[in-house]
């Protein structure tokens, strides 16, 4: 099973218990280091120390513990942190053993984890409390390395009921919650539509269980159980065992409460306004504020302030600066019209649950300004200098005006002709609060006032054993660090660094470290420290750099490939940083800017012949200086060269018959090509095509191709093709011929040789009588004579050419010569 983790919380306080609390955690803190308790402490011997046990589970207060199985013990430091340590979960018999590094006191957990018996145990730390905070720490020593410590989980109780009004109705708007008072465990639920709860996982024990409306219109009282009924006192409930509460019922009480409702001219709410609501002291004769704030209107316009019966209260509302910034401000105002609360009307509750109205109209001030956020820094001792950083205020232009001031107690007064943003500090200050008003003025806009604290002139106060500066590179991709070297005394909590990019706040960093990035360029980084050690007066340190263009690493380009017309050529840019670095490339021919060659690879072209390359880099940058980088030169480029297949021949190497010259890929393209056949190594006198009809001159010789390539910028290159067989004689095409005529004794046959080729084709005739030739008809005419009749007649076409094979062709037989 995974280890788990506890979620660490602070006891349940109401606000007048946390001095107490921080001061028993100081003061527990400072006991147990004297005592030498706190977690990690070396032991004078090596040592296994060993925390050992049995968990047992109790479900109710009158239930007999059992073992219980798969509930984690773990050890955890002694400190606010409660770091684990070490730990084991328990065997089926409740039993577990684990061993921590050292000896020391640690902080105890236990805890079901995720396991089955989370759903009815609820976690616990040694000394029975539901939180860390309060816990007791279990020791180990090498006088005692084992301690044996049974813990008990008790079962959660639950508790349900009903919530309603004075009047009976179903209250559904609010919350119950159980809050262990030690810490730890936190439970709450949401009555349904008729106020019916049911809640679970109360811790045994002691718990704040309360229901508080959360309408926001602080419509009821909060109540508390005291473990029999509802409660209008903040208690404490005792929580037994396994507890089921059942008719917890609540009656909420109606609240007695000032209701406002602060609108413009036009009547719509204006939401976070600031407002005081004054109270009377009928001891003192004053008017008193809270000790709280900021107090703002809700988004409805409304304020809601708890009211005691027969007690005189004034509300006063003034803009505010909290919040979303909004297009106009409004003139501060005291019920009812008052411009000061001298004059304003006096509202008195005189019933329990009365709410007393009082609707607030104010006037337009003038358009919102955007006020900076002042902070005052430098030491308050006597002869020293202090200075106000005022923001960046908006829209630009806006008038500053300052104003130095010291206040005693309740009383504040103007530091006679302290008006610059710098005050020196005097001894007639000492024992003074000094502060720093800015006022922010522009003509159609309402003039805006805040004041920060300086410290108490002459007090003791947090120091720093160097000026507070900024140092590092104030460039892109480099980091700033804050150094003001030792705070004395070291502060409890913190330092915590603020960091301001051109006056607004940047949230990168809370450490004494900021990274700068291409967006801070030219502009003013500001950091600043506030440390508050109680009882001395604060330290507060401020130091400002602006951020100039970082410079980028740039290598020079080199141009790899050969300088040869036809050739890519490509240019290696290096590592240029820090990366990502946009580059962009302009190739040069002999020093001049080639048109259009702005990519990474070149290809050399004709006009490059004889001429040297070169390539510029330009990388860019956000944040940083454009910078460009050019390449060593190239050697002069000489010719290219072309590529140049050996030609084949197609075609059948016989008389009458083309051949055809097939030349391949020639390149770079395009490439002119010429083409001469040769006949046995001869050149043809006028056969230059790629094709070439074999003739009868050919008869018995090869016959070869050569190709010729030319580019410019290019050297000229031949390629011959391989030889042919020898050319054999052509073959003669002959049709087979027809006789016509009268088939008579007497009459002229004629014999039709159709058409021979390739022309001319010599034609010699014979005629025949059957089969045997007759003597002397050679003539392409015959006379049919008394011999014929009785027989058929036929002819033989016999065609001839120089260099082609002799063909002879018979026609059919006539029929019977009559």
């Amino acid at each position: 099973m995974p280890i788990p983790h506890p979620a660490l919380s602070r006891p349940h306080q109401n606000p007048r218990q946390g001095a107490w609390a921080r001061a028993r955690a100081v003061l527990a803190a400072a006991v147990l280091l004297a005592a030498g308790l706190f977690a990690g402490a070396v032991p004078a011997h090596a040592a296994t120390y060993t925390f050992k046990g049995v968990v047992k589970g109790k479900l109710t207060a009158t239930a007999t513990p059992a073992a219980l199985a798969n509930a984690w013990v773990g050890a955890y430091t002694n400190d606010s942190s409660a770091s684990y340590v070490a730990g084991a979960w328990s065997a089926a018999d409740g039993t577990y053993s684990f061993t921590v590094p050292a000896a020391g006191s640690y902080k105890i957990w236990i805890t079901c984890g995720n396991n089955a018996c989370a759903d009815t145990y609820a976690d616990k730390w040694n000394g029975d409390s539901s939180g860390a905070y309060n816990s007791t720490p279990l020791a180990v020593t090498d006088a005692a390395p084992t301690t044996t410590y049974n813990p008990q989980l008790e079962a959660y109780g639950t508790m349900s009921g009903r919530i309603t009004n004075s009047a009976g109705q179903p209250v559904t708007a609010a919350e119950i919650s159980a809050s262990p008072a030690n810490g730890g465990q936190y439970s709450t639920v949401r009555p349904d539509a008729n106020g019916y709860y049911t809640l679970a996982k109360v811790s045994p024990n002691q718990a704040y269980i309360s229901v508080r409306d959360d309408s926001g219109q602080r419509l009821y009282t909060e109540q508390y159980w005291n473990g029999t009924q509802g409660v209008d006192t903040y208690t404490a409930a005792a929580v037994p065992p396994g507890v089921k509460w059942t008719n917890a019922n609540f009656v909420l009480k109606d609240e007695t409460v000032l209701e406002a409702t602060v609108t413009d001219p036009a009547g719509a709410p204006i939401a976070e306004m600031g407002y005081v609501p004054y109270v009377f002291n009928d001891a003192t004769g004053a008017w008193d504020g809270p000790q709280m704030g900021p107090l703002t209107s809700d988004a409805n316009g409304k304020i809601y302030w708890r009211m005691t019966v027969g007690k005189k209260y004034k509300i006063c509302v003034f803009d505010t600066y909290y919040g979303e910034p909004r297009q106009y401000r409004y003139k501060s105002e005291c019920y009812n019209n008052a411009p000061t609360i001298d004059t304003a009307v006096v509202l008195t509750a005189t019933a329990q649950g009365q709410r007393v109205q009082a609707n607030m109209q104010l006037e337009v001030a003038g358009l919102s300004l955007s006020p900076g956020r002042i902070f005052a820094y430098g030491s308050v001792q006597a002869g020293q200098t202090l200075t106000v950083d005022p923001g960046v205020w908006g829209p630009a232009p806006v008038t500053l005006t300052f104003q130095w001031q010291r206040t005693k107690g309740t009383e504040t007064t103007d530091i006679a002709g302290a008006t610059a943003a710098t005050y020196t500090v005097t001894a007639a200050d000492t024992g003074f609060d000094i502060f720093a008003k800015v006022t922010g003025s522009k003509a159609g806009y309402a003039s805006y006032t805040d004041t920060v604290h300086a410290g108490q002139a002459g007090a003791d106060a947090t120091t720093a054993s160097k000026p507070f500066t900024i140092t590092g590179t104030p460039s892109a991709g480099s980091t700033l660090t804050v150094d003001h070297g030792t705070l004395t005394p070291t502060p409890e909590f913190g330092p915590y660094y603020d960091w301001f990019v051109n006056g607004v706040p940047d949230y990168r960093s809370n450490t004494k470290a900021f990274a700068l990035t291409t967006a801070d360029t030219g502009k003013k980084v500001t950091a600043r420290l506030s440390v508050h050690a109680w009882p001395l007066q604060p330290y507060y340190g401020q130091a400002s750099v602006t951020v100039a263009a970082g410079s980028l690493t740039a290598p020079v380009p080199t141009i790899t490939g050969t300088a040869k017309v036809g050739t890519t050529l490509t240019a290696n840019p290096g590592a240029w940083g820090p990366a990502p670095v946009t580059l962009a490339y302009q190739w040069f021919r002999s020093g001049v800017a080639i048109t259009g060659a702005t990519a990474a690879t070149y290809p050399s072209v004709e006009a490059d012949l004889g001429k040297t390359l070169t390539v510029r880099l330009t990388g860019t940058k956000s944040g940083f200086t454009t910078t460009a980088k050019t390449s060593a030169a190239t050697a002069a480029v000489v010719a290219g060269t072309l590529t140049a297949p050996v030609p084949t021949i197609t075609g059948t190497p016989k008389v009458g018959t083309t051949l055809t010259a097939n030349p391949g890929a020639w390149g770079p393209a395009p490439v002119t090509l010429a083409y001469q056949w040769f006949r046995s190594g001869v050149a043809i006198t006028g056969a230059t095509a790629a094709t070439y009809p074999s003739v009868a001159a050919d008869l018995g010789k090869t016959l070869t191709v050569r190709v010729t390539g030319t580019k410019s910028g290019f050297t000229t290159t031949a390629k011959t093709s391989a030889a042919t067989a020898a050319v054999v004689a052509g073959t003669l095409t002959g049709p087979t011929p027809t006789i016509t005529g009268t088939k008579t004794v007497g009459s002229t046959l004629t014999a039709n040789p159709g058409t021979w080729g390739p022309a001319p084709v010599t034609l010699a005739y014979q005629w025949y009588r059957g089969s045997t030739a007759i003597t002397g008809a050679t003539a392409q005419t015959y006379k049919l004579v008394a011999a014929d009749k009785g027989t058929a007649i036929k002819v033989r076409v016999t065609g001839t050419k120089t260099a082609y094979t002799a063909l002879a062709r018979y026609s059919a037989a006539t029929a019977l010569i009559g």
